[in-house]
């Protein structure tokens, strides 16, 4: 029998129905979303965030990470070499159950949170990577001699963070300083949490009685019509009902600088997310 086939069978129960959780969902496939990154050409690429980040020579990508959680953190990307390892997320601000409204507050938050196992190389500071504004920080664990190096910048409402950890140093700082190569530019719509100028609307109907989170990114032309709807953690059936009442939405178009624009939004449907 097939190594594969074998390690599938030890994992799923004999006599069980598997059942799709909650996963994301768009309302269509060609508007860029932050899950849908790639590596392609030595690079990861994300349309959503405008990021192109040049993998350090030797690193190799790793499984995928979980799908976005309830709360808005992603898992974009892993890469590793045999002591070192890096992890690219995202936080989105719109549901982070984290107190801070940008990535410099939710690394402060991070720093206050460390256990006194950890000892602190540096605190959180601003530095300047590829001519963008980053906030830094840096510890490590003595007994294992592990490293962590934190790097995290703000691009649409999320806080896109780079994790390099392990005990290789001179691993870390090649990889730290790789960064030096990476590209964003995020073209996206205005940002704004808790727009809800909404004009007319329909409440979507749920068919079973969830106790779920179900956090949603909306687009909204320059007319306050629902141009995109981004389900970030939903069951199937939620999903389509989501889908289904939001395309009946109208909001009051958004305007900046005296102008109408595009709009980009977040709406929690659902049991609220719990803070920590």
């Amino acid at each position: 029998m097939p190594l594969l086939l074998l390690l599938w069978l030890s994992i799923v129960p004999q006599g069980q129905i598997l059942v799709k959780g909650a996963a994301p969902a768009a309302s269509d496939a060609t508007t860029p979303v932050p899950e849908q990154g790639r590596v392609a050409g030595g690079s990861y690429r994300n349309a959503y965030f405008g990021l192109t980040y040049p993998i350090p020579a030797g690193w190799k990508e790793q499984p995928a990470g979980p799908p976005p959680s309830d709360s808005g953190t992603y898992v974009l990307g892993n890469f590793a070499t045999a002591r070192a390892y890096v992890a690219v997320t995202a936080q989105d601000l719109f549901f982070s159950t984290v107190p801070g409204a940008n990535a410099k507050e939710l690394l402060a938050a991070r720093r206050q949170g460390l256990e006194p196992v950890y000892t602190l190389e540096s605190e959180p500071a601003e530095v300047t990577i590829a001519g963008r504004t980053f906030h830094r920080l840096a510890y490590k664990a003595p007994v294992s001699g592990i490293r962590w190096r934190v790097l995290a910048t703000d691009v649409r409402c999320h806080a896109l963070t780079f994790t390099f950890a392990g005990a290789d140093t001179a691993a870390l700082d090649a990889a730290e300083q790789a960064l030096a190569g990476l590209s964003l530019k995020s073209a996206g719509p205005a940002c704004v949490a808790g727009y809800a100028d909404v004009v007319a609307k329909e409440d979507p109907v749920f068919t079973t009685r969830r106790y779920n989170t179900i956090p949603v990114r909306v687009i909204v032309d320059a007319k306050g019509r629902v141009k995109h709807v981004h389900l970030l953690s939903a069951f199937p059936d939620q999903a389509q009902a989501i889908l289904a009442a939001l395309r009946t939405w109208t909001f009051k178009p958004y305007r900046a600088g005296g102008k109408a624009v595009e709009v980009e939004t977040g709406i929690v449907f659902g049991m609220p997310p719990a803070a920590f």
